[in-house]
Formats: C-alpha cells, sequence, structure tokens
C-alpha cells in the first residue's frame, strides 16, 4: 500500500492550522503611494468585467499552487514541522513550472559589499523539500514517519504534473533597491504574481498598470509576496520586488 496520499493529506489538514498571508491585496486605481497592508479592495481601473466570471486558465491556476507551496514551506521551516514541509513537496512534484528568462530594471539601493554573495532562495523542488521534511522527523525522533516520507519521494518521478505551467524566474535584488519586471497579462483572465525570498528576509511586491497605478500589493513582513487580479484588457503590468532589508537576497519570481 503507498503512504503517499494519505501523507499529502495529513500534510495539508497540518498546513490548516496556519494562518497563511493574504492570496492578494488591492489598492484603489488613483493611490499615489503604497499603502499599508490591508483588506483586498476592488480596482476600478483593472478589476475587470464585474457581470463577467475571470477566467482561470492553467497557468494562473499552477502559479497559484506554486506559491501555496512557498507559502507551505516557508511555515514548515518556521516550525520544523514534516508534515507540512511534504505537503510543499507534494505540491511541487505534481506543479508544472518553467524557467522563464524575465529582463530588469533596477531602482535605488545599496551596492552590495564587495564579494558578498546573495542569500540563498532555500530550494523549491519537490525531491529537496521531501528531503529536508524527513530530516525534520528524524530530528523529531519520528522514524516510522520519516521512512513514510522517503517512500514517497521516490515515488515522485511516476507522477504527472498538473497541466499547465506557471513560469519562473530567479534573480537577486541589491540592499534596500526595486527590481522591476514588465510581465503582459491578458484581459479577462486571473493574473497571478509571487515573489519568493530566502525565509529570514522580508520582501515586498507591488503592481503596476501601464498608467502607473497600483492595483496589487504584498507588503506584510515575510518572505512571500502575493498578488492576483483581474485585468480589464490585454497590457503590460510592472512588477515592482523590493528588498526592505540591507542584505543582498536572492528571490523566485512566480508568473502566469
Amino acid at each position: 500500500m503507498h503512504l503517499k496520499t494519505p501523507l499529502c493529506l495529513l500534510g495539508l489538514l497540518a498546513a490548516l492550522a496556519f494562518s497563511l498571508p493574504a492570496a492578494a491585496q488591492d489598492a484603489p486605481a488613483d493611490s499615489a503611494a503604497a499603502p499599508a497592508a490591508s483588506a483586498a479592495a476592488a480596482d476600478p481601473a483593472d478589476g475587470g468585467n464585474p457581470d463577467e466570471k475571470p477566467k482561470a486558465t492553467d497557468a494562473a491556476d499552477a502559479v497559484a499552487r506554486l506559491t501555496l507551496a512557498a507559502q507551505l514551506a516557508d511555515q514548515g521551516r518556521q516550525t520544523n514541522s514534516p508534515l507540512v514541509l511534504a505537503a510543499a513537496a507534494e505540491l511541487y512534484a505534481t506543479t508544472a513550472v518553467k524557467d522563464a528568462d524575465q529582463s530588469k530594471t533596477t531602482e535605488g539601493g545599496q551596492a552590495p559589499e564587495a564579494g558578498a554573495e546573495p542569500t540563498p532562495v532555500p530550494a523549491s523542488d519537490a525531491a529537496a523539500l521531501y528531503a529536508e521534511a524527513a530530516a525534520a522527523a528524524r530530528a523529531a525522533s519520528n522514524d516510522a514517519l520519516a521512512e513514510s516520507i522517503e517512500k514517497t519521494a521516490a515515488a515522485i518521478g511516476t507522477r504527472q504534473p498538473v497541466p499547465g505551467q506557471g513560469g519562473r524566474h530567479y534573480d537577486r535584488v541589491n540592499p534596500y533597491a526595486t527590481d522591476v519586471y514588465n510581465v503582459r497579462y491578458r484581459g479577462g483572465e486571473v493574473a497571478r504574481a509571487t515573489v519568493r525570498a530566502d525565509g529570514r528576509y522580508d520582501i515586498d511586491l507591488y503592481v503596476y498598470n501601464g498608467s502607473g497605478q497600483l492595483v496589487a500589493y504584498d507588503n506584510d513582513a515575510t518572505s512571500v509576496g502575493i498578488c492576483s487580479w483581474v485585468p480589464s484588457r490585454t497590457r503590460n503590468y510592472s512588477l515592482r520586488v523590493k528588498n526592505t532589508t540591507g542584505s543582498y537576497v536572492g528571490y523566485l519570481i512566480y508568473t502566469n
């Protein structure tokens, strides 16, 4: 009998015990500057047609799964929970992802110290997370759980990823700097963007439309920034990744 199914379910149930960050935060279109984090509010400039249900594409769903996996991995590391780490690994194992070559510009900030290396982003592939989960189980003297996780990890190559690929890009941002990406999203479809830094550092994400209006943001004090919105028409958006720390930070950004 394979143990991967109950293990995954237990991990997801354990994850529900944690309070995860909000999926998105929208701001009024006339915001001149990024406000403090608040409850989600509709944006009249880019909220789409309220009479039509937005289309959730396979790529958008893939980014949502990768986002949840990043949140679970962060929570699992903070709490040393093998079940939560295993749940994150399960999501990565069953979600198709491709590397996207994204060009950027950088605003403000400080140059890193000579010879400084960016803080590494913790591994986000299934095998590495399963290994972390098994190690956490053994550290808690739960060898039976560790063996179950290792058996699950051994079977990951036989699983079929969920259709539709999310785009993944790795980069690094200077201390107190903001990296800016221009990404095109289709009108009427759910748009998603997530940034994930090393778990020790705060990183924020802001989304502006082509008119310079703030349409979504996530500036809470976590290592994962999440934005979701529905463009009223196909257009380019400016994704701004802000490093609020004095460290040279590596990060992953997911987009659809």
